[in-house]
């Protein structure tokens, strides 16, 4: 009897563990273009890529402390990995991309980075990120 139970402990706590091992794997920005940091010409589109399917929820885009630029952003119906945004000239100095998605797993999480606009910048590439740019909620 005791040896029937202690094997139910173990096969519950099994069960139990699984769905809770799955529930860390939230959505994260894998790269962007341009890149975190970046020194760029005026890009012509903004992408951005995620490990995994997710729904955007809030996407700006703003130069220096407070000038908002519209890119057409709309809450995402669909999940997808791939997000792209058309740019205006951008202005030079930096910008600050701000970023809510919606994983799979139903957690919410924010991120945000940076790119400078400069004359003598390079053509902007896609570059990868690092995990500790985002918050989970």
């Amino acid at each position: 009897m005791k040896t029937k139970s202690w094997l139910k402990a173990i096969l519950l706590t099994v069960l139990m563990a699984v769905p809770a091992g799955t529930a860390f794997a939230h959505g994260e920005l894998s790269s962007s273009l341009p890149g975190h940091e970046a020194v760029v010409t005026s890009p012509e589109q903004l992408v951005l890529n995620f490990n995994d399917d997710v729904r955007l929820l809030r996407l700006t885009l703003v130069h220096g402390a407070s000038h908002n630029i519209d890119v057409g952003f709309s809450p995402s119906t669909a999940a997808q990995r791939t997000f792209t945004h058309d740019l205006p000239d951008l202005m030079l100095g930096t910008h600050t991309v701000d970023w809510t998605i919606v994983g799979t797993d139903g957690h919410t999480v924010s991120g945000s980075f940076n790119f400078v606009v400069s004359d003598g910048g390079d053509q902007a590439e896609v570059q990868e990120h690092s995990h500790n740019e985002h918050h989970h909620h």
